[in-house]
């Protein structure tokens, strides 16, 4: 449906574009002037064309002055403190730890028993049974 808008990163060096993650799959936006916002908070948020959110990242930390939404090399969304560096960094939120129908190299799937949240893989036949 060309009216639903979707926030996705998809490989780009590919002639068939292969979508690795979609942040808001379940929730799409239904208006032209649907956004991606980092709010004040240290949230990455989607918001409708009302300014309701429609997506959020709940990355909020109130320690963190100043956040910034960085894309990896290796294919994974962070939200992370401007002033981390390194390779040790204390992701504040990051995309691979909510995976889609994509394993991509240097993904962990990683649970907590006790108190959640579970992580899974879905796979589909083709792009129709999505």
């Amino acid at each position: 449906d060309p009216q639903r808008q979707y926030f996705g990163i998809w490989y780009k060096r590919i002639s068939q574009r292969t979508i690795v993650w979609v942040a808001n799959r379940n929730t799409p936006g239904q208006h032209s002037t649907a956004m991606l916002k980092l709010n004040d908070q240290g949230s990455l948020v989607i918001l409708d064309g009302s300014k309701g959110i429609i997506w959020s990242s709940n990355s909020s930390r109130n320690v963190v002055k100043s956040v910034v939404v960085q894309l990896l090399d290796s294919g994974n969304l962070v939200v992370k403190d401007a002033n981390s560096s390194g390779e040790n960094q204390d992701f504040l939120w990051e995309s691979f730890d909510y995976p889609s129908n994509t394993f991509l190299p240097g993904m962990k799937l990683k649970s907590n028993l006790v108190s959640g949240p579970y992580r899974y893989l879905t796979s589909w036949r083709n792009s129709r049974s999505c």
